[in-house]
């Protein structure tokens, strides 16, 4: 994101440091990550795991088909591939905005993320 008003992101993984750097290197080089296998930060946000609807129903195909055609594709599995996507806008112990996705590929849009809370 190149929006100077948006909060710095931070990634969090399931997969080791080194996987997470080689993930962030390719897709977002210079962005910061936290290696979180145990899934601590998932359970203190009460991100749910999915089912089979969630992870391969038609909102996951067509979220699939969109990146495919972006030129991404489905990589070695890290951490549990059934824990649904999150998004979250912390400040200090403050959850200021929270997305928890629906479907495996269900992601926010940046301009779903209110304005309210950039610097």
């Amino acid at each position: 994101m190149s929006d100077p008003a948006f909060p710095t992101p931070i990634f969090v993984f399931m997969g080791t440091p080194d996987e997470g750097q080689a993930f962030l290197d390719a897709d977002w080089p210079g962005a910061a990550g936290i290696a979180d296998p145990s899934k601590t930060l998932y359970e203190a946000f009460s991100v749910p795991r999915g089912g089979l609807r969630e992870m391969f129903g038609l909102g996951s195909w067509i979220a699939g088909a969109r990146a495919t055609l972006k030129g991404k594709m489905i990589g070695r599995r890290h951490g549990d591939p059934w824990t649904l996507p999150v998004l979250a806008v912390v400040d200090g112990q403050d959850v200021l905005w929270q997305h928890i996705g629906t479907h495996a590929g269900d992601h926010p849009r940046p301009d779903d993320i209110p304005r309210s809370i950039t610097r």
